[in-house]
């Protein structure tokens, strides 16, 4: 009797979960699939979550150091008497490699073993923390290529659908998941207009990261003169580096240099090693790291792609030996980041598509591009699918506003550093002002809900939510942005006085006086 009362519990439980979840995506409020950048842990077997995790790495890099630090030195200093540095790059890459030893692909792009994901993507745990229908992390192995994981997401969205008993789902591909979905949409376009309601394009990564392509290509620059204002902009995130006193004596001390321009000896010193190094160094680490992963050549703009591929695979046997991850970078550039902006205009017309970007952070000033205003990882033209933008601490020049037309300047935002009016979908893309790449607050997250559960949203349809709002560094309120930013210069005597408090501060911490 006991057996035949729990059957018929559990029945009803299972019907009092499903039958009002189905009538509310019914209603249009669909569950949403969220595709994520690359960084969840990758587990030595695929779907054992008791197996070894191989990322995060499990490598005792403080004991690495430890143990290349005297072999590193030594040829260092042999290498600056020869001028010959191959054995100071033999020790450093012998150091290096097995950091990634378990986590590098195979040269066809493949896992070498059976390494992946932990989750089990037959199993749907709806998560309501975020958004109001539920959602669930697509569970790919980002070190993939978009492509291959585009087919994973068809069928995990079969496997949504069926198990929640929605008719639809809304998704969203935040960076690299971007890549994921603009291969979706291209790859299996019939199969999308079927089963997506919406998505939501957060800082894409769908048409590439300059750094990531210049870092492949070998463009390794230093810009001294950029120094001080990226570290004083990076200074401001408290996760970066949480005591005030030493973000404060880094951030004078630097600004202090580059104002009596001695940065540059410290830098051009540093340049000239980086340029004797980095043929024999960069492309071997490239090749054992993430340059073994398809996902990452896909973040490869596509004016660096060949010369990338030339650089990380620089003869005739090394061409042949990746040529299966050759491939796949090429195919993800052929097929989807050229046809990306034509295949998301064309989509736009069956699936309700927005875009959030992110601006006002500088680049990391290590390439030759450096000076577009970015999420301090992702340039904002390239995140927005076209947008205009100034280089970062600049606004759009007078001339260039002059020749707007009166249509367009509604989509000029209030400090004048971005034109929307050139995105590809220039009323249904939000830029966040002061936020960087890898902070995911819950403000943005309302943003996101605020579109999924308004039917036919646009910046100008929503008071609370224009355009151009404001991050104000914390991401604890979105504001909107308005006017331009009032930059005063800080006199030398100001930044002396600076630079002495902060430094007597970090002395008191560091030998615990007073």
């Amino acid at each position: 009797m006991k057996k035949v009362i729990a059957v018929v519990l559990s029945v009803l439980a299972v019907l009092g979960v499903f039958a009002p979840a189905a009538a509310a995506y019914d209603a249009g409020n669909y569950p949403v699939v969220y595709v994520t950048g690359y960084g969840p842990a990758i587990y030595a077997e695929k779907g054992n979550a008791e197996s070894e995790v191989y990322y995060p790495t499990s490598e005792d890099i403080g004991a690495i150091v430890e143990e290349a630090l005297g072999p590193c030195l030594k040829e260092l200093a042999a290498g600056v008497v020869t001028k010959n540095f191959d054995k100071y790059c033999d020790e450093l890459y012998n150091a290096i490699a097995p950091i990634y030893e378990d986590l590098v692909l195979a040269p066809d792009g493949t896992p070498k073993d059976n390494s992946g994901r932990v989750e089990n993507p037959e199993h749907i745990f709806l998560d309501y923390s975020r958004f109001s229908a539920g959602e669930e992390t697509f569970p790919y192995d980002w070190r993939l290529s978009p492509e291959y994981s585009a087919e994973e997401l068809d069928a995990f969205i079969d496997t949504m659908l069926r198990n929640t008993g929605a008719k639809k789902v809304n998704i969203v591909g935040r960076c690299l998941g971007g890549n994921v979905v603009s291969a979706y949409l291209e790859n299996f376009s019939e199969e999308a207009k079927a089963k997506v309601n919406e998505i939501v394009m957060f800082i894409p990564s769908t048409e590439g990261i300059n750094m990531i392509g210049a870092l492949f290509a070998g463009d390794i620059n230093i810009d001294a003169g950029k120094l001080d204002v990226f570290l004083d902009e990076y200074m401001k995130y408290k996760e970066l580096i949480e005591d005030p006193a030493i973000k404060e004596f880094l951030t004078v001390m630097v600004t202090v240099l580059e104002q009596v321009k001695l940065l540059n000896l410290p830098v051009l010193t540093v340049q000239a090693f980086v340029d004797a190094i980095k043929d024999n160094l960069v492309p071997r680490l490239i090749r054992r790291s993430y340059g073994s992963f398809p996902s990452f050549w896909a973040m490869v703009p596509d004016e660096y792609l060949e010369d990338a591929l030339a650089f990380v695979y620089n003869t005739p046997e090394l061409q042949k030996e990746y040529a299966g991850t050759i491939e796949k970078a090429r195919s993800y550039h052929d097929n989807v980041m050229v046809n990306a902006k034509e295949t998301t205009k064309e989509m736009s017309q069956y699936i309700d598509i927005s875009v959030i970007s992110k601006y006002n952070i500088p680049a990391m000033p290590i390439f030759t591009d450096c000076a577009n205003t970015t999420d301090g990882t992702a340039e904002t033209y390239l995140t927005s699918f076209g947008a205009t933008t100034a280089d970062f601490g600049e606004v759009l020049s007078e001339k260039y506003i002059a020749g707007m037309s009166e249509e367009d300047k509604k989509y000029l935002s209030p400090d004048e550093k971005i034109d929307a009016s050139t995105a590809l979908l220039p009323e249904k893309t939000w830029f966040i002002k002061n936020s960087y790449h890898d902070h995911f607050p819950a403000s943005i997250d309302a943003l996101i809900e605020t579109i999924f559960t308004t039917v036919d949203m646009t910046v100008f349809t929503n008071e609370a939510y224009p355009q151009y709002l404001d991050a104000n560094v914390d991401g604890a309120e979105l504001t909107p942005v308005e006017g331009k930013d009032i930059v005063e210069k800080e006199s030398f005597l100001s930044l002396f006085i600076r630079f002495f408090k902060s430094f007597f501060a970090v002395f008191l911490k560091l030998f615990n006086i007073g």
